[in-house]
């Protein structure tokens, strides 16, 4: 990347999906913590936080309808977001990924983000939801092709160059057909690298908060020994928003 090109880190938004103050907090980590020279894209639904500095940019780009049978929505509606961003930046090597539900506590840098990262050696299903039928689909693919399947599904935030990215969506149709685009990346693109495996008790990189009742010693402790603090769906509640407003002073 070119010394003068910014960062450019995109958060796909659909405000339908939006929990509460998530995204707020997602903006405020960057702020506080990303020690590199960075522009923040907000790209699909509008939110007041756009309009809160000059170091933020929205594009707006409406939701995609519901794909055929045995597709996964939000995956073809992140390929059409990063296409706008795309057009935006033409110019730019790549960016970074991550969601509105991931909050930096600790100062990084690129090379944080850029270290290979993995949940686990293996891709594991239930086949319960449609987020594990997608990743049973995206196994069987790259099963299909020779490819390991590793889970690189980590949700921190990820670098990706767009040169490769461009080059999965037209081999795999992936405008018409849903896959993990980070299971396909990093197990085609880096077949022979070891990646680190994240481990909560080992690493210093997420502090994952996936239920209503965590440990909150541990929750806490993250604030010293973790660069981020993530949740799901389950694991966002009125204490957890209390507590990063308290943090980021919101």
């Amino acid at each position: 990347m070119s010394k003068k090109e910014k960062y450019l880190v995109v958060i796909p938004f659909f405000a339908g999906g939006a929990q509460g103050r998530e995204l707020e907090y997602a903006v405020a980590g960057w702020r506080k913590h990303f020690k590199e020279d960075f522009k923040i894209i907000l790209v699909g639904d509008y939110h007041l936080v756009v309009d809160t500095g000059n170091d933020i940019e929205f594009i707006k780009c409406e939701r995609v309808p519901e794909p055929e049978p045995g597709n996964y929505r939000p995956h073809i509606d992140f390929v059409n977001k990063f296409k706008k961003v795309r057009e935006k930046f033409p110019d730019s090597e790549g960016f970074i990924f991550v969601a509105d539900d991931v909050y930096a506590v600790n100062d990084f840098d690129i090379y944080d983000v850029k270290v290979l990262k993995q949940q686990s050696d293996k891709l594991k299903v239930n086949n319960t939801s449609p987020w594990e039928r997608e990743k049973e689909k995206t196994i069987c693919l790259l099963k299909q092709h020779g490819y390991k399947t590793r889970n690189f599904t980590t949700h921190l935030p990820t670098w990706f160059e767009w040169d490769k990215l461009e080059e999965l969506w037209e081999r795999f149709d992936m405008e018409r057909n849903s896959y993990i685009f980070e299971d396909l990346y990093f197990n085609i693109y880096y077949p022979d690298r070891v990646p680190f495996t994240l481990n909560f008790d080992r690493d210093n990189f997420k502090c994952g908060i996936y239920r209503q009742n965590p440990r909150w010693e541990l929750v806490e402790r993250a604030l010293k020994t973790k660069i981020w603090i993530q949740n799901s769906v389950e694991g966002w509640t009125w204490r957890l928003n209390e507590f990063l407003a308290k943090y980021y002073g919101l």
